[in-house]
């Protein structure tokens, strides 16, 4: 692929769609009684450690790591908690791109495009 076909994200808007998926699959599988697999932890704390590298202050240290005694409701409830700390480091405009993709966001100005 050339440069000019490149799509640019920063890599908190690439977390931040991959932490949404994942809790969209919990959310699916919670209420269902399934527990998290041992792959599923493993991407909970691999995405709460690369987001505790990129942020400051401690952000999400209080939250425990993730292991196979784990319930699929606490697990969930981390994943959302990242989910919405997530949300606070986005750019106004990574924030509507984001939107935007799920169909949320209010239709575009004649000037943004």
């Amino acid at each position: 692929m050339d440069n000019e076909n490149k799509i640019n994200r920063s890599a908190l808007l690439v977390m931040a769609f991959e932490v949404e998926g994942l809790c969209i699959g919990l959310r699916q599988t919670v209420p269902n009684g399934l527990a998290p697999a041992a792959t599923t932890l493993s991407i909970v704390n691999k995405l709460l450690a690369t987001f505790s590298e990129k942020s400051n202050g401690g952000v999400l240290d209080n939250l425990p790591a993730l292991t196979e005694h784990t319930s699929a409701v606490d697990c969930l409830i981390v994943a959302e908690i990242l989910r919405s700390t997530l949300m606070a480091f986005l750019t106004p405009d990574e924030l509507d791109e984001r939107d935007r993709t799920f169909g949320f966001a209010s239709p575009r100005k004649d000037s943004d495009q």
